[in-house]
């Protein structure tokens, strides 16, 4: 064999072996579940306050607090369904952010996601 046979020979072994690496990556990580995190408790608590502010101010007229009441009432509707609608967006599994010890490039953060979607 000649010095061009022997290259020939290297360049097709490379890449056989590269495209059997890329493969094997591809479908190792195609079976790997996907998380998705929110701070549940910090949105929770941004609303709080923004009810609370409503509320408990003296000059607040009674409309005012039966408005504030209807949109805690509409945003505690409206959580869940925006929970699972980020769910079926991501294709992944949601979960409260205080339940994820290491975050990692494989677990999403969707707290702005759900901020946006629930008007915040």
């Amino acid at each position: 064999m000649t010095l061009r046979d022997w290259l020939l020979v290297l360049l097709a072994n490379s890449t056989l072996v590269l495209g059997g690496i890329v493969l094997y990556d591809t479908l190792r990580d195609a079976g790997r579940p996907v998380f998705g995190v929110v701070d549940l408790a910090s949105v929770y608590r941004e609303k709080e306050e923004t009810f609370a502010k409503i509320i408990g101010n003296d000059k607040t007229t009674e409309e005012e607090r039966n408005k504030a009441v209807a949109a805690a009432q509409s945003f505690a509707k409206a959580l869940p369904a925006v929970l699972a609608s980020l769910s079926q967006e991501c294709g992944c599994v949601v979960l409260m952010g205080n339940a994820v010890v290491s975050k990692t490039t494989q677990v999403h953060d969707l707290t702005p996601l759900l901020r946006a979607r629930l008007g915040m």
